[in-house]
């Protein structure tokens, strides 16, 4: 199995059975289930049946629990696309959350970059992709720390403002 540490967290495949705890601390209104859609506890189940499955294929999703406390603690999810319709070849979108009760301790930033060094050892991108909303300074401090670099801005009806940043592996 897959795992990188930096000694404060870690990023392991997200399992099934990762979806109540998961559910619970997202918050209300916050977990998601396929699709993005707002999702119940069977909906979560299904997203990570299938993410689990697109492990198991070398799919181009890689979904990943972020983990403290040795792993006893689920503290958000870092998801790897490699196959969407506005990357260019060798780029791989990431995208992460951390539960509320987390916030505010550098974990994304560490889930981030560990994700680019797993990014970067597995030969799926050579360059990496952050969305942020601008309205979201910690998310931008999280792409800032982590060093990527300003890249554009797009504005699309179904998902708004958003400001890309990049870097290479």
């Amino acid at each position: 199995m897959v795992q990188l540490s930096d000694g404060v967290i870690a990023l392991r495949p997200i399992a099934v059975a990762d979806a109540e705890a998961h559910l619970a601390a997202a918050g209300p209104g916050r977990a998601r289930g396929p699709g993005g859609a707002l999702g119940s506890l069977e909906d979560v189940r299904a997203h990570f049946e299938k993410c689990v499955a697109s492990w198991a294929s070398g799919g181009p999703e890689r979904l990943f629990a972020i983990t403290a406390d040795h792993g006893a603690s689920l503290v958000g999810t870092l998801d790897i696309q490699t196959s969407r319709f506005y990357l260019a070849a060798g780029q791989a979108d990431l995208v992460f959350e951390i539960y509320p009760a987390y916030r505010g301790r550098g974990l994304a930033t560490k889930a981030v970059i560990l994700g680019c060094r797993y990014l970067a050892g597995s030969g799926l991108a050579d360059e990496v992709v952050l969305r942020i909303d601008p309205a979201s300074s910690a998310a931008v401090g999280v792409a800032r720390r982590a060093r990527f670099h300003y890249l554009r801005s797009s504005d699309d009806p179904a998902e708004g403002p958003l400001d890309w940043y990049i870097q290479a592996l």
